[in-house]
């Protein structure tokens, strides 16, 4: 706990208003679209693994986003259920490429091209230049479904019609056990 003292070096706090920017600008982005949903506060987890130590939440409800770059630049979000792994070549023909024209981002790209820390990432964070992909399989999460907030410390719950809405991606059969 940090005393009304004590301050965070100025680049901690730059990083931390640059964190809180995407987060806000995603809550916005839901309370204006009139979608419903739980925005939960938790200590900060990064993975599945974690959220399901760490978390009450029932791990085969969490949507988990793996940020990648194609060879022309343009970033994709990929939302898949957490307990799933992304089939690299159907997302690949998914987006119109080969399979070597896709790498996922770095845990420095992520901060630096999303400005979010790795475990935050959201289908919500669509911006100019970024493609998002919702894997099928999450529309069977029901009722709702956890999703990244763009904090690793915050979770939103919420239908999965309404973040495929919400996010405005495209939906396809990308995922396997």
């Amino acid at each position: 706990m940090r005393s009304a003292s004590c301050r965070m070096p100025d680049e901690m706090e730059e990083f931390a208003a640059r964190e809180e920017a995407p987060f806000q600008l995603m809550v916005q982005r839901l309370r204006e679209g009139g979608f419903p949903f739980a925005l939960h506060a938790h200590a900060a987890t990064r993975t599945v693994d974690d959220a399901a130590e760490q978390l009450s939440f029932d791990v085969s409800r969490i949507v988990k986003t793996v940020a990648f770059r194609t060879r022309d630049g343009r970033i994709v979000l990929a939302a898949l259920r957490g307990t799933r792994r992304v089939n690299y070549p159907r997302l690949a023909a998914l987006l119109g490429i080969n399979r070597r024209d896709l790498a996922p981002l770095s845990p420095e790209e992520v901060r630096e091209i999303l400005g979010v820390e790795p475990g935050g990432v959201s289908p919500l964070l669509a911006g100019d230049n970024t493609t998002v992909l919702l894997d099928s399989d999450i529309l069977t999460i029901l009722p709702t479904l956890y999703c990244g907030t763009g904090r690793t410390d915050r979770t939103f719950e919420l239908s999965p019609e309404d973040l495929v809405t919400a996010s405005g991606g495209e939906v396809g059969d990308f995922s396997r056990e």
